[in-house]
This record gives C-alpha cells, sequence and structure tokens, in this order.
C-alpha cells in the first residue's frame, strides 16, 4: 500500500512531466505525450500534410526536428547515442527535403518557417568549405548502390544529416569555364541547432549549419564532443553515375574533341593547398582515378593540404602532343589564378602518372634541347616548309623545357622502356584503328609532301599513335631515357608485379619491372597488382599519402 503523500505526489509530477512536454514542440497537439512520441506525431501529421501537396508540412518537420534536438540535449554529456541522431537526422533529413521541393530553404536566403501569421527565416551559416552558399544548388541523399569504380567507401555515423551537393559551373567565370566540370557535386553535412541564445524579434531561435566532412570531423555540442556524420564518398559516386566514360571514344578519334585535353579542378582552387595533378594512362580517363582519389580525400591530413586536379587528354594521340597541352595547361592555370605569383603552393605541384601518364608527367620536368626533334626528322625545324601554324605547333610538340610548378614526380606503373614484347603484335593491330582528326591528316600530308626524305619513316607513315611510341625498343622512348631532369624535382616509383615468371622477368601483365625502373628516384614500391589496377590498390594510396606527407613538410607552405 503506497504512502498517503506519495499518492498525491505522483498525479501532480505527472502533471508537470506533461505539461512540460507539451511546451517543447509547436503547432497543435492532442493528449500528454512525451518528446519523442510528439515528434513521431509531428512527422506523421508532416508526411500526411505533404501527401496532401501542403507546404505547412515544413512547420511540421520543423517542429518535430525542435523536438528531437531538445531530446537530445536534455541527455547528460557523453549519453547521446546513435539512435539518438538517427532520430534527429531522420526528422531534418525529412524537413530539408520538404522545403527544398517547397521553395522554403534557400542556401543564401536561409529557411522559411511559419508558425500561423508569424514568420521566421532560419540563417545559413557553413563551415571550412571552398564553396560558397550560392554553391548549394540541388540537395541530394546520397546515392544508394554500388559503383564498380569505388572499391572503398568512406562514411561514418554520428550529428548531423550527410548531403551530395550539386552545383552547376558559372558561365561567366573564365576560371571556371576553363578548369571546372559542368556539374561539380560535394560533401556537406547538415545540422539544425536550436538555442534560445539565437532567437531574435523575428522568433525561431535556430541556425542551419552546413559542414564541409572533409576538414571538420568532430562538433562541440552540449551533449558532448561528438562526432560529425559524414559520406565523404557520396560524391564521387554521384559524380560517376552521371559521367559515363569516353575513353574509348578518346583513343579511336583523338581529334574528335569528345575528349579534348584539359585540366580539371574537383573543387575551387584554394590558395595555400598544394594541387596534385592526376595524369591517367592509355585507354582510359580521369575517372579511372576514382579509389585513389577517394582514398586521399579520406585524410584529413591531405584535405588540409592538397587539392586534387586531374588531366584529361584523348589517349589515341602521341603522348608528345598531349605533354604539350598539359604545360600550357599548367601554366594557364598558374597565371589566371595567381598572376602576382603569390602562393608558393602553386610552384610545389605533384603529379602522379598511370602507365602512359606517367610518361607524359615525366615530359614537365625534362629539357628536350634537340634531342626529341632529331628523332623527328633530319632538318632543323627552321628550314621545314610549312606554315607558321603548323612550325609552331611542331615546335610546342619537340621543344620544351621543365613546367616550373612541378616539384615532385609519382610514377605508378609507367613503361619507360616500353610495354612488354609479347604486346607489341597486338598493339600495332589496334594502333592501326585510331583515326586523326581531318585538320591533323592535312597537315601530315602536307608536311611530308613539301618535305621528302625528311621526317622519320616512322612519321612518313602517318602521325604517330601512342601506341606506336610505346613499343619496346621506341627511339622516342630511348630519347627520354637521356633528358636532363630538372633537379629540384623529387621522383618516386610504384611498381605493379604479379607474373614473375616470364621471358620478360617479373611484370604487371603489360608493364616489366624493369622497363618500369627509373634511376633517381627517391623511393620505389611493388605492388602485387594488375597493371590496370595497380593505382587502384589501398597500397598505392598509402604509399602517396606517405610521400606527400614528406612533400608537405619539405615545401613548407603551410607556414
Amino acid at each position: 500500500m503506497r504512502p498517503p503523500a506519495l499518492c498525491l505526489l505522483l498525479p501532480l509530477m505527472a502533471f508537470c512531466w506533461a505539461a512540460g512536454c507539451r511546451s517543447l514542440g509547436t503547432g497543435p497537439h492532442s493528449g500528454w505525450l512525451t518528446p519523442r512520441d510528439e515528434a513521431d506525431r509531428l512527422c506523421q501529421e508532416a508526411a500526411a500534410l505533404e501527401k496532401a501537396g501542403s507546404d505547412r508540412c515544413v512547420d511540421w518537420y520543423f517542429a518535430a526536428t525542435r523536438l528531437r534536438w531538445q531530446s537530445l540535449a536534455a541527455l547528460p554529456p557523453g549519453l547521446c547515442d546513435g539512435g539518438d541522431w538517427r532520430a534527429y537526422n531522420t526528422a531534418l533529413a525529412d524537413l530539408l527535403q520538404s522545403a527544398w521541393r517547397c521553395r522554403r530553404l534557400d542556401a543564401t536566403r536561409g529557411l522559411l518557417i511559419r508558425d500561423g501569421p508569424r514568420q521566421a527565416t532560419i540563417p545559413v551559416v557553413q563551415h571550412g568549405f571552398p564553396w560558397n552558399n550560392c554553391d548549394f544548388q540541388r540537395l541530394l541523399p546520397p546515392p544508394r548502390g554500388h559503383n564498380s569504380l569505388l572499391r572503398r567507401y568512406y562514411d561514418c555515423p554520428g550529428a548531423g544529416l550527410p548531403f551530395v551537393v550539386l552545383r552547376a559551373r558559372d558561365p561567366h567565370s573564365p576560371a571556371e569555364v576553363r578548369f571546372l566540370p559542368e556539374q561539380s557535386s560535394f560533401a556537406a553535412t547538415a545540422l539544425l541547432r536550436f538555442d534560445d541564445h539565437l532567437a531574435t524579434d523575428e522568433g525561431a531561435g535556430a541556425v542551419l549549419e552546413f559542414y564541409n566532412p572533409l576538414t571538420v570531423r568532430k562538433l562541440r555540442l552540449d551533449c558532448g564532443e561528438t562526432p560529425l556524420a559524414a559520406d565523404l564518398t557520396a560524391p564521387l559516386a554521384e559524380a560517376l553515375a552521371d559521367n559515363p566514360r569516353t575513353y574509348f571514344a578518346g583513343f579511336l578519334q583523338p581529334g574528335g574533341g569528345r575528349d579534348a585535353p584539359r585540366l580539371q579542378f574537383l573543387e575551387p582552387y584554394q590558395p595555400g593547398k598544394i594541387p596534385v595533378v592526376l595524369v591517367h594512362g592509355l585507354f582510359s580517363d580521369p575517372q579511372a582515378w576514382a579509389d585513389m582519389t577517394n582514398d586521399l580525400r579520406a585524410d584529413p591530413a591531405f584535405a588540409d593540404r592538397f587539392q586534387i586536379w586531374m588531366f584529361r587528354y584523348p589517349t589515341g594521340q602521341g603522348f608528345l602532343q598531349s605533354a604539350a597541352r598539359l604545360r600550357e595547361e599548367l601554366a594557364a592555370a598558374s597565371e589566371l589564378l595567381d598572376p602576382a605569383a603569390a602562393d608558393p603552393a602553386l610552384r610545389q605541384m605533384v603529379l602522379i602518372g598511370h602507365s602512359m601518364g606517367g610518361l607524359i608527367a615525366k615530359l614537365q620536368i625534362t629539357h628536350s634541347e634537340e634531342r626529341i626533334w632529331s628523332q623527328v626528322a633530319n632538318r632543323p625545324l627552321e628550314a621545314i616548309v610549312t606554315t607558321e601554324q603548323t612550325r609552331l605547333f611542331l615546335a610546342k610538340t619537340a621543344y620544351f623545357d621543365p613546367a616550373p610548378q612541378v616539384r615532385r614526380v609519382i610514377f605508378i606503373a609507367t613503361p619507360h622502356a616500353g610495354s612488354l614484347p609479347s604486346s607489341a603484335v597486338f598493339g600495332e593491330g589496334v594502333s592501326h584503328l585510331v583515326k586523326p582528326s581531318p585538320e591533323q591528316a592535312a597537315m601530315h600530308r602536307q608536311l611530308i609532301d613539301d618535305n621528302p626524305g625528311v621526317f622519320n619513316p616512322l612519321i612518313e607513315r602517318r602521325f604517330p599513335t601512342s601506341i606506336d611510341l610505346l613499343t619496346p625498343g621506341s627511339p622516342l622512348l630511348e630519347v627520354m631515357r637521356q633528358l636532363r631532369i630538372n633537379p629540384c624535382v623529387q621522383l618516386h616509383n610504384i611498381v605493379g608485379v604479379v607474373r614473375p615468371l616470364s621471358l620478360d622477368g617479373p611484370s604487371d601483365g603489360v608493364v616489366s619491372a624493369a622497363s618500369a625502373e627509373h634511376p633517381g628516384c627517391q623511393s620505389a614500391l611493388a605492388i602485387g597488382a594488375k597493371h590496370a589496377e595497380v593505382h587502384r590498390a589501398p597500397q598505392a594510396s598509402v604509399e602517396v599519402l606517405r610521400i606527400l606527407n614528406e612533400h608537405w613538410q619539405v615545401a613548407g607552405c603551410g607556414g
């Protein structure tokens, strides 16, 4: 039997608790509910309003999100668990997605909330982005499903709701038109924070925050230090799904324009961060770097210190032409982004080249002198009978000095002495499928017709394809081994080895370990992977991160 005093106290406690619960939410209430039950009820009513096409669903979802937040805030520090944050994130997801559909959310103006005749605009605050508020043009949930180009996934639970943000390129910005893709996707984690100190005359007492999960990993909240929820892989998965690969057309029709040579940035240029330029190989495109890009960006130190650029080029054309275009793109980036040469990070670039991309990278750090031209023709360039436009093209291709921006190169499965002899027959057959553009075909006919007996027999037959230049014993590759390298540049090598028993010795199936060797490398690592997989292996990413950390310490751009 209960003591009389307790019998009187229990109803009073229940009344006070219920009254407190009612005061937490907004909107109509039915009955006396706990904050969690009340949030569930509000979400159900909001869903019904949304189904009916009413934008009032936004206000009900907002009230439910407030209750979820207050439930979290009421917990003692350190006792917030994954279930509490999942409930809050679910309510926030419903709120933001409905607000976006109802045009009540604008990243520049804020989130519009109505309560009867009163309305409030929840301000939007960014943390750690190279993007502006106006760049948040569309919010998407992380894509579901598996992408074959992404073997590893980086996400973590915690506070906030991960999103993929889509942003269209500004056609009026010369830098964006030249270096950003038509559409960029990036990661963001949203958090709707409620605090009475944030209240204004308009009400609300809340702020909608977007965090960059690449640079912000933890939050300090009333319930203690909490990991920020993040999905770092989602933007890459979204970009890969929206961009079909075109490398085959870029090989067969290198002058067709679909894979026109260009440098592309993953994010806007960020002063102080060293560019890491990824150069893909034969029969490939920048999407082949998805695994390594994913691995690198998941490392907090990398995100703080480096920015990723990628060089796309049609792989069917001779790599001397592609190397010339990369030199032009690097010079243009430096001039356009930093005309006063005030950013030392732009003079500490790191090039990473896979397969033929390693040869293109090497041609950024060497002096050609007369060695390249001597393999092209037996007469000085000035004596060639041609137009000035063609002469300029030949000069850019055969005469060059090291790009002053580059200070380190990492070779990955690079055929410095050519591909395996066993692949030569196949390569010769495939190279005949490469079709030059009409302009290049006309240029070739003019050079050969007006300069008989002057050009190398390989060039007399046709403009050399990339495969022609990669055959074992290629005179160009032999000359490239003799080119002087900028002494300020550090070299590193990553080699694939999966076939130790063959006439060519250990190899990755396409390039022998002996061909991949290069003198003067500061480090060399052998990985048990096939040629097309070496740069996708996790060991390669770990080694690249180690080298980049070493580069940062030496470059000293951070201090």
